[in-house]
Protein backbone atom coordinates (compact mmCIF):
# COMPACT_ATOMS: atom_id res chain seq x y z
CA UNK A 1 0.00 0.00 0.00
CA UNK A 2 2.68 2.40 1.11
CA UNK A 3 4.19 2.10 -2.79
CA UNK A 4 1.22 2.89 -4.30
CA UNK A 5 0.54 6.21 -2.36
CA UNK A 6 2.43 8.40 -4.58
CA UNK A 7 0.28 7.23 -7.58
CA UNK A 8 -2.58 7.24 -5.49
CA UNK A 9 -1.84 10.78 -4.33
CA UNK A 10 -1.04 11.49 -7.66
CA UNK A 11 -4.24 10.32 -8.79
CA UNK A 12 -6.47 12.63 -6.04
CA UNK A 13 -4.13 15.66 -7.50
CA UNK A 14 -4.96 15.27 -11.12
CA UNK A 15 -8.94 14.47 -10.22
CA UNK A 16 -8.78 17.76 -7.96
CA UNK A 17 -7.19 19.48 -10.56
CA UNK A 18 -9.96 18.41 -13.80
CA UNK A 19 -13.02 19.18 -11.18
CA UNK A 20 -11.79 22.46 -10.28
CA UNK A 21 -11.89 24.04 -13.97
CA UNK A 22 -15.25 25.41 -14.39
CA UNK A 23 -17.72 23.59 -16.71
CA UNK A 24 -18.46 26.27 -19.21
CA UNK A 25 -14.49 26.28 -20.24
CA UNK A 26 -15.09 22.65 -21.72
CA UNK A 27 -16.92 22.42 -25.27
CA UNK A 28 -19.57 19.36 -25.44
CA UNK A 29 -19.48 17.80 -28.32
CA UNK A 30 -21.49 14.43 -30.23
CA UNK A 31 -21.17 13.10 -33.70
CA UNK A 32 -24.26 12.32 -35.42
CA UNK A 33 -23.53 9.45 -38.29
CA UNK A 34 -25.58 9.59 -41.83
CA UNK A 35 -26.58 6.22 -41.40
CA UNK A 36 -28.75 7.24 -38.08
CA UNK A 37 -29.99 10.29 -40.16
CA UNK A 38 -31.22 7.75 -43.06
CA UNK A 39 -34.16 6.59 -41.41
CA UNK A 40 -37.45 8.40 -42.40
CA UNK A 41 -37.49 11.44 -39.76
CA UNK A 42 -41.05 13.07 -37.85
CA UNK A 43 -41.21 14.57 -34.60
CA UNK A 44 -41.10 11.33 -32.66
CA UNK A 45 -38.19 9.70 -34.67
CA UNK A 46 -36.10 12.83 -34.22
CA UNK A 47 -36.67 13.38 -30.41
CA UNK A 48 -35.56 10.43 -29.78
CA UNK A 49 -32.37 10.26 -32.38
CA UNK A 50 -29.35 9.81 -30.61
CA UNK A 51 -27.36 12.51 -29.82
CA UNK A 52 -30.22 14.67 -30.35
CA UNK A 53 -31.54 14.60 -26.76
CA UNK A 54 -28.22 14.84 -25.23
CA UNK A 55 -27.64 18.04 -26.91
CA UNK A 56 -30.39 19.65 -26.50
CA UNK A 57 -30.31 18.74 -22.51
CA UNK A 58 -26.92 19.95 -22.70
CA UNK A 59 -27.38 23.47 -24.38
CA UNK A 60 -30.36 24.15 -22.50
CA UNK A 61 -28.32 24.19 -19.22
CA UNK A 62 -26.14 26.46 -20.72
CA UNK A 63 -26.43 30.25 -20.87
CA UNK A 64 -25.21 31.86 -24.02
CA UNK A 65 -24.71 28.75 -25.13
CA UNK A 66 -23.60 28.26 -29.16
CA UNK A 67 -24.82 24.87 -30.67
CA UNK A 68 -22.02 24.32 -33.51
CA UNK A 69 -22.97 21.76 -36.43
CA UNK A 70 -20.13 21.03 -38.53
CA UNK A 71 -20.27 19.24 -41.77
CA UNK A 72 -18.53 17.74 -44.65
CA UNK A 73 -19.16 21.02 -47.09
CA UNK A 74 -20.65 20.83 -50.36
CA UNK A 75 -24.62 20.60 -51.03
CA UNK A 76 -25.54 17.75 -49.98
CA UNK A 77 -23.74 18.50 -46.21
CA UNK A 78 -25.47 21.97 -46.24
CA UNK A 79 -28.96 20.64 -47.05
CA UNK A 80 -28.38 17.90 -44.48
CA UNK A 81 -26.59 20.68 -41.61
CA UNK A 82 -29.69 23.17 -42.40
CA UNK A 83 -32.77 20.44 -42.31
CA UNK A 84 -31.07 19.31 -38.61
CA UNK A 85 -30.83 22.83 -37.63
CA UNK A 86 -34.64 22.88 -38.24
CA UNK A 87 -35.12 19.82 -36.40
CA UNK A 88 -33.08 21.41 -33.47
CA UNK A 89 -35.28 24.68 -33.77
CA UNK A 90 -38.25 22.61 -33.83
CA UNK A 91 -36.92 20.49 -30.05
CA UNK A 92 -36.93 24.00 -29.00
CA UNK A 93 -33.10 25.58 -29.68
CA UNK A 94 -33.78 29.19 -31.21
CA UNK A 95 -32.04 29.50 -34.86
CA UNK A 96 -29.88 32.51 -33.95
CA UNK A 97 -28.36 30.20 -31.24
CA UNK A 98 -27.20 27.62 -34.03
CA UNK A 99 -23.92 27.55 -36.17
CA UNK A 100 -24.08 25.53 -39.02
CA UNK A 101 -20.24 25.47 -40.24
CA UNK A 102 -18.30 23.56 -43.16
CA UNK A 103 -14.92 21.84 -42.53
CA UNK A 104 -16.35 18.42 -40.72
CA UNK A 105 -15.64 15.03 -41.78
CA UNK A 106 -18.09 13.19 -44.33
CA UNK A 107 -20.67 11.13 -43.37
CA UNK A 108 -21.36 12.55 -39.91
CA UNK A 109 -22.35 15.76 -38.28
CA UNK A 110 -20.43 16.94 -35.68
CA UNK A 111 -22.11 19.13 -32.94
CA UNK A 112 -20.60 20.80 -30.54
CA UNK A 113 -21.76 23.48 -27.57
CA UNK A 114 -19.04 26.26 -27.25
CA UNK A 115 -19.88 29.97 -25.18
CA UNK A 116 -20.72 33.09 -27.17
CA UNK A 117 -20.81 33.55 -31.40
CA UNK A 118 -19.80 29.69 -31.79
CA UNK A 119 -16.18 31.32 -33.67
Amino acid sequence: MARNLPRILSGIALLGAMLSVPATAVADSWTLEASAWARPRDGRTVVTMAPLPSVVRAWSRRSNAQLVVRYAGGERGELWATELGDWLVALGVPGSAITLTPGGRPERLELEITEGDGT
